[in-house]
């Protein structure tokens, strides 16, 4: 299914999609991760945003700075920029009616969405995280000089280069990833590398007090996100309502990977359960 986003503004100077339904259940703010964008969501992640609309959620999101239609050199983004215009996006769904709002973020969006959560947790009514990036693997060298690299050249490139072959063990989704013009291959810039790990250790200091209703999908065989990253989240945040669901030997897309059904009916049958 091929479905058509209206353009949805919020203040933020980044390019937002909206995918409205009648009397919505909820509004879900969605939040893609590096390298894509968030109309991906619509026609790859076994059609997430068309199943989310089917089930009576009103999809909006946006492309971070340097992805997708935002302005910014590609891979460089602001990561505390990115949680801010998170918290504008939230903000503009509270006014937009007065259904409950609910969060998705995949990836270095799950990052995105936990830390947005993490500083402003009010007006929240549940919040999903796919393979967030809640740990990031850097040699501690180049983690001690990312700012002061980021600074004198925030275009820099610290890390290897993605692994298409980590996201699915789906040749085709791997394949179409390879080829498709508008996901960023090259590995993230020093800015984003070092503004994710200023904003991860705040968050880090803030998530034993986490007290919003989470699912969290992660497959133990992701090389992308360690898994580790979700486990020691699930464990530390407060909340009793929290859920973490390991697929064995999935990889870092779940809703692209071989159990795409499966990750799907858990998302889903979650939602059902925390906004019926």
């Amino acid at each position: 299914m091929v479905i058509k986003a209206e353009a949805w503004r919020f203040g933020a100077p980044v390019a937002g999609y909206a995918w409205r339904v009648e009397e919505a259940k909820a509004n879900l703010l969605l939040m893609h991760g590096y390298g894509e964008y968030a109309t991906r969501y619509v026609a790859e992640y076994n059609q997430l945003i068309p199943a989310l609309n089917k089930a009576g959620f009103s999809v909006f999101a946006f492309d971070a700075n340097g992805h997708g239609a935002s302005p910014g050199p590609r891979g460089a983004t602001d990561i505390k920029q990115a949680v801010h215009h998170h918290q504008m996006a939230r903000e503009a769904l509270t006014l937009e009616s007065k259904a409950p709002v609910v969060l998705f973020g995949h990836s270095l969006g799950g990052l995105i969405t936990a830390a947005s959560v993490a500083g402003k947790p009010d007006g929240v009514e549940a919040v999903i995280l796919s393979a967030p990036a809640l740990e990031i693997e850097l040699n501690p060298v180049l983690k001690a000089l990312a700012g002061l690299i980021a600074a004198i050249a925030p275009a820099a490139r610290l890390t290897p280069p993605l692994e298409a072959d980590a996201i699915s063990r789906d040749r085709s989704v791997v394949e179409a990833y390879r080829n498709n013009p508008d996901v960023i291959t090259k590995p993230p810039a020093a800015r984003l590398g070092a503004t994710a790990v200023s904003v991860l250790e705040a968050a880090w200091k803030r998530f034993s007090a986490w007290q919003v209703p989470v699912l969290i999908i992660h497959g133990d065989a992701d090389r992308l996100t360690p898994i580790e990253g979700s486990q020691r989240f699930f464990e530390m945040i407060g909340v009793s309502d929290k859920t973490l669901d390991v697929f064995e030997g999935g990889y870092h897309e779940l809703l692209n990977d071989t159990e795409r059904d499966r990750a799907l009916a858990v998302i889903l049958s979650w939602l059902e359960r925390h906004v019926p």
